[in-house]
């Protein structure tokens, strides 16, 4: 969404000291990390006129995800178009105990300030403030191929994963259990149902799976798998799946663990801790996942993430 001009209110509420002049709105969308401590990164991007920004906090050990948020763009008068000449951008994050409006303003180069309104709402007695954040452009890694060059973001974590081949495994009895078997490495265990582990094989080789990987160990919160590094995609025949909204995910505090909910309602993971639980929404959001996928319910003896 783009205004003309600061309105009233607005102005009244935010106090923007740029040094520099208004720059063209699409100068600033881009990906940042934080250049003075108060936000770990944040994006700006514009979609067919839908403008805005997502933000991550600083929090231990992982960053905390307020989400995306819709912007507004301004310029310096009611009569300059900001699209041409943006001098602010504005967007507020309710995150139920406070709502947090961030002011973007004074663009210098590859460096971005935020300026972060935080108002509590909880009744707990806690003083409204500011703070004040310089980010800096993020870097990007740039996989060069014959005539393109793309560029891809880093991963904001730090992945898991075993390898395998799915042209060399089996589906093997050991010791009374049922297992898909690499080698000598296993990869699932579904007791006496051997049916389950045909299934995952057919799964495993349609898909060219060639990576299992996880968040937190010896338990996973998340086992997904990719083929050569990257997501999965398509469709088998007779898939147990269930559709996961990988911008629409959430997290909630269910008392003895963190629960990660899409779209508000939809109960899609669960994690033992709220760094744990982000992690496994960044790695949703980071691949596209859009399908979550089972063998055998309840209690599946494999499950896999899809676009």
């Amino acid at each position: 969404m783009i205004k003309q001009a600061l309105a009233a209110g607005a102005a009244a509420l935010f106090t923007i000291t740029s040094a520099h002049a208004g720059q063209p709105l699409n100068t600033w969308l881009g990906n940042y990390v934080k250049n003075t401590d108060g936000l770990d990164s944040l994006s700006v991007s514009n979609s067919g006129g839908n403008l805005k920004i997502s933000v991550k906090g600083e929090c231990t050990p992982n960053p905390c995800d307020w989400g995306e948020a819709p912007a507004i763009a301004y310029s310096n008068s009611a009569s300059t178009d900001p699209s041409s000449n943006t001098e602010a951008i504005i967007a507020t994050y309710n995150q139920g105990f406070a709502t947090k409006t961030v002011v973007l303003d004074g663009r210098a180069g590859n460096t971005i300030r935020a300026h972060v309104y935080t108002h509590f709402t909880d009744n707990s007695g806690r003083d409204d403030y500011v703070s004040h954040v310089s980010l800096k452009k993020a870097p990007l890694v740039v996989r060069p191929i014959p005539g393109v060059i793309t560029a891809t973001p880093l991963k904001p974590f730090k992945e898991d994963c075993v390898s395998l081949n799915p042209n060399t495994i089996s589906v093997e009895n050991k010791n009374g259990r049922w297992k898909v078997v690499d080698g000598s490495h296993w990869l699932l265990d579904a007791g006496s149902n051997k049916s389950e582990m045909d299934r995952a094989k057919t799964i495993i080789q349609h898909y060219g799976f060639t990576q299992h990987c996880f968040v937190g160990r010896p338990d996973p919160s998340l086992s997904y798998w990719l083929k050569a590094g990257a997501a999965p995609s398509g469709a088998l025949s007779g898939e147990d799946c269930v559709n996961i909204n990988p911008n629409g995910l959430s997290i909630k505090n269910s008392g003895s663990h963190f629960t990660i909910v899409s779209n508000g309602n939809h109960y899609a993971f669960t994690a033992p801790s709220q760094a744990e639980a982000q992690e496994v929404i960044d790695v949703v959001k980071y691949y596209g996942f859009t399908k979550s996928c089972f063998v055998g319910r309840p209690g599946p003896s494999m499950r896999y993430l899809r676009k």
